[in-house]
């Protein structure tokens, strides 16, 4: 069942995350400063690109690190990782202590499935910025897809201690306890997201999944048409249709 439901409420994605699983925090700084957290093209979120001149006009040779960075991010707004991942790369060789090229370059490998190599990029972000709050909860994000929930709840708890109002972070502290068997603790997490933000219709359909293996089927059912509602309003009619026919499937059970 709690399988079954995940997989039905997944965004289409290059990279096989639910979408209350992963936030992806890709990482672009005014040249070389400044981050942004999410958009919802996929269950991973590609990388934001602010408005500042055009880099792909300056010869690549000729680029400087930064340059590298702005013209990798835009190559992976279009999905092309592989060259995305030769400018990070050529960036850091002008620049070895560029958290912002490890960063995104950490992005780029994981969107290619290159996880070990996503978490050392990650990892070389932390130990250059260690208050680098994206970072852990990417870093985070692929040991929760390797099954690595111990590492993973980790990370998120890091994060938390930079940001402690973050609700994406407690909501993939719920699911790691989730995919653990851990329903109390998973269901103590959704609800802490929940109380952040009360529109997150994933904690919702998450903080459902938890108490639907609690056997509380009439509360599980409460949180998914909420779920269903949110979405509804958002616009988002795939998920939407999807958590209705979860809701449909449980009250039918119940008869």
């Amino acid at each position: 069942m709690l399988n079954q439901i995940i997989s039905k409420l997944s965004y289409p994605a290059q990279f096989s995350f639910q979408p209350w699983l992963c936030r992806w925090l890709p990482r672009s700084r005014v040249i070389s400063l400044y981050v942004l957290i999410l958009t919802s093209i996929t269950g991973c979120f590609p990388p934001f690109l602010s408005a500042t001149s055009d880099s792909t006009k300056v010869p690549w040779e000729e680029r400087s690190s930064s340059e590298l960075i702005h013209a990798g991010i835009e190559k992976s707004q279009n999905g092309d990782y592989q060259q995305a991942l030769a400018d990070f790369t050529a960036a850091l060789k002008q620049n070895p202590d560029d958290v912002n090229a490890y960063f995104n370059r950490g992005f780029a490998h994981s969107q290619l499935g290159n996880f070990e190599s996503a978490i050392l990029d990650f990892t070389q972000a932390i130990q250059g910025e260690p208050q680098f709050f994206e970072a852990y909860v990417n870093r985070g994000n692929v040991y929760l897809y390797l099954e690595n929930y111990q590492q993973a709840i980790a990370d998120y708890q890091q994060a938390l201690k930079i940001n402690p109002h973050d609700a994406l972070a407690y909501n993939n502290i719920g699911l790691a306890h989730l995919n653990r068997g851990e329903f109390q603790l998973a269901q103590t997490n959704f609800t802490r997201a929940i109380n952040i933000y009360s529109l997150y219709a994933e904690a919702y359909a998450n903080r459902g999944l938890a108490l639907l293996e609690l056997g509380k089927k009439e509360l599980a059912l409460a949180d998914w048409q909420k779920a269903a509602e949110i979405w509804q309003k958002q616009g988002n009619i795939a998920d939407f249709k999807a958590m209705l026919e979860q809701i449909d499937t449980l009250e039918s059970s119940n008869n």
